[in-house]
């Protein structure tokens, strides 16, 4: 196999994308975005979904969307 054709001069081939049984590729990882979890005080990432309180800065968080 060549290097040009996707092998390695190994003779292995490169890795794949990950997939499920039915070929379709794999979701995962994490959210795309975390502005919901940051302190509008200190920019802290929150632990929580939904916490009352910033662990860093003591703010009330509690009421945002």
């Amino acid at each position: 196999m060549k290097e040009s054709d996707g092998g390695r001069p190994d003779g292995t081939t490169q890795p794949t994308e990950p997939t499920d049984e039915g070929g379709q590729a794999e979701e995962g990882g994490e959210p795309a975005c975390w502005l919901h979890r940051l302190c509008p005080e200190c920019d802290a990432v929150q632990d929580a979904e939904r916490p009352a309180h910033c662990w860093r800065c003591g703010a009330a968080l509690a009421g945002r969307a």
